[in-house]
């Protein structure tokens, strides 16, 4: 019995041509579907690849009784519902390397268009008129350009800059001093991008810590004579915001291929009316080297995880066999819950990450767990283009040290434990994590804090003044604004006088109440934690 593949979209017939190489596979190439007829239709199918156009929502993957895999031809998996298809039990593959130039040309295209007024003046000439004063530019030779997200896109976006002699700001957690150095970037935290910088170039994922990054006040901050471009995800940006800055004239201009809603015309989006402003359909990935090498890397991923069992390029799935992952399972999950935390407390640049195991799990091939740490850590700026399967060399490619450690002596109370630490070019941070004899995994030491937490859902996490009162405090301006709390976990340092108060909340908290709390004369910080 063959592998039935469903192909949407219109996939590149080099890509087709590979899947029908294979003996196993039947390829069923179908125009693009209504939410209705894929769902009605996808049981029939072990395989599906699709672009942007269709929709993997969670009712059509629950439907999919048969799917094993769904790839996504290109990078971006927006359209996908991970967790529905991880529930389900399949496989979530995009091809990350097929559009990384034509994106960062287009990006750079848009700069240099908007520099010298382009598009502008060639509406002009087609409307009949000879305004040469009108469309007077600038170069680019010793501006400053800001790169936010030093990732493949933005580190190739960078190599175009430093060609044209810019000087580049860039923004990268996860990329160290010596990477940028080479590169010819000089790091920089983000106020400075938005103050300093001539142009500005966004090259991050969406994720919920760069979702609306970009809007008013950080406008509010730039020259100008700035002039912006986004070629990640619209939403990356408040576009009503940018709107309002280009009608006045807070900034000088700024091109996007992106926005929240795309197609942007029902409702119409604000920036369809913002002066200075040059928009194009979503071009990024739209060359034919593009789509060729799209087609051909998800063709050659769905076949070799169909007739070899095979997994890459995964967003949801590590690269090992059934038996071993469900051993792995929990200790999967907590050190992939350990990196996230650090990431989402940790401050400036990582620099060396080290990954140590004591007690039995120390005996056993570690190197799937210290993936899943190093994807925890770096997800949340990140997002999707980071996996079990690059974690690793995205690391490298950053110049961040990876060290993993293994000690099955090592004298604890606690048996599978995985010990965190990442230094960065401000601090070092340690997270412990153990998996008891139950199959129960928790966290248990924040650096010189013991606590246990299992490591799900919203958590407050503060630094607060050891003293009576406040945690009463804490509990007063959450009930006063209808947030439940689910259970109060507390470490104590007797040097510092300072503690650690991890407080797990049913719900995310408003900026209103986070002010509230941070107004408490004892909490020194706060920062709210999703697992």
């Amino acid at each position: 019995m063959k592998f039935k593949v469903l192909v949407t979209d219109k996939l590149e017939k080099e890509g087709i041509d590979i899947l029908k190489k294979y003996k196993e596979i039947e390829v069923i190439e179908k125009d693009t579907m209504t939410p209705e007829e894929l769902k009605a239709d996808i049981k029939n199918y072990d395989a599906i690849i699709v672009r942007s156009a269709t929709k993997m929502k969670k009712d059509i993957i629950e439907a999919a009784d048969n799917l094993k895999v769904i790839s996504r031809a290109g990078v971006g998996v927006d359209n996908i519902d991970i967790p529905a298809a991880t529930a389900k039990g399949i496989v979530v593959m995009n091809a990350p390397m097929g559009n990384t130039v034509s994106t960062a040309e287009l990006a750079f295209a848009l700069i240099i268009s908007l520099a010298r007024k382009i598009p502008f003046a060639y509406a002009s000439m087609k409307d009949g008129k000879w305004e040469r004063s009108k469309f007077n530019g600038i170069e680019l030779k010793g501006k400053t350009l800001g790169v936010i997200g030093l990732g493949r896109i933005g580190t190739e976006v960078s190599k175009r800059a430093k060609a044209f002699e810019m000087n580049v700001l860039g923004f990268d957690p996860y990329l160290s001093e010596e990477r940028a150095k080479d590169l010819g970037i000089e790091l920089s935290d983000l106020n400075r991008i938005y103050k300093e910088s001539d142009f500005i170039t966004i090259h991050t994922p969406l994720t919920d810590q760069t979702r609306g990054m970009i809007g008013k006040n950080e406008f509010a901050m730039m020259k100008k004579t700035m002039r912006i471009v986004n070629a990640a995800r619209g939403e990356i940006i408040s576009e009503q915001a940018l709107a309002d800055a280009l009608k006045e004239g807070v900034i000088a201009g700024a091109a996007v291929d992106v926005y929240a809603k795309e197609p942007p015309f029902e409702p119409r989006n604000p920036l369809l009316d913002a002066p200075n402003l040059i928009t194009v359909p979503h071009l990024g990935a739209s060359t034919e080297e593009a789509q060729f090498n799209v087609a051909m890397e998800s063709a050659e991923t769905v076949a070799n995880f169909l007739v070899h069992g095979v997994i890459v390029n995964s967003m949801n799935m590590p690269s090992i066999n059934k038996e071993l992952f469900e051993e792995f399972k929990v200790y999967i999950k907590l050190a992939e819950s350990l990196g996230s935390l650090i990431s989402q407390v940790v401050e400036g640049q990582v620099e060396e990450v080290t990954v140590s195991y004591e007690g039995d799990i120390s005996h056993k091939d570690v190197s799937l767990l210290t993936r899943a740490a190093l994807k925890g850590l770096f997800q949340s700026f990140m997002g999707e283009s980071v996996n079990y399967v690059n974690a690793v060399s995205m690391s490298q490619s950053q110049g961040i040290s990876v060290v993993e450690k293994k000690d099955p002596d090592f004298s604890s109370e606690y048996t599978n434990l995985i010990r965190l630490s990442v230094r960065t070019t401000k601090e070092t941070m340690e997270l412990w994590g153990c998996v008891y004899s139950s199959n129960v995994a928790k966290i248990v030491k924040f650096n010189d804090y013991f606590f246990e937490m299992k490591p799900e859902g919203i958590f407050l996490f503060i630094y607060n003044e050891d003293k009576p009162g406040v945690v009463g405090k804490i509990g007063t301006v959450l009930g006063n604004n209808s947030v439940n709390i689910a259970g109060l976990m507390l470490g104590r340092d007797s040097k510092t006088k300072i503690a650690l108060s991890m407080v797990h909340i049913d719900s995310e908290i408003s900026d209103k109440v986070k002010k509230e709390l941070e107004a408490i004369d004892a909490i020194k910080k706060l920062k709210v934690i999703k697992l």
